[in-house]
């Protein structure tokens, strides 16, 4: 049960660093403010 609860922090970790480049890439650079612009 524990190797399952780190392999699901594994995942979001790395969702979150693939939407990090991706914002990183569209915007090119990171900016909370542009970040906000993803909210609906």
């Amino acid at each position: 049960f524990v190797f399952f609860v780190i392999a699901v922090a594994a995942a979001e970790v790395a969702i979150g660093l693939a939407l990090i480049v991706a914002v990183y890439r569209n915007r090119g650079s990171i900016d909370v403010d542009m970040v906000s612009d993803l909210k609906g």
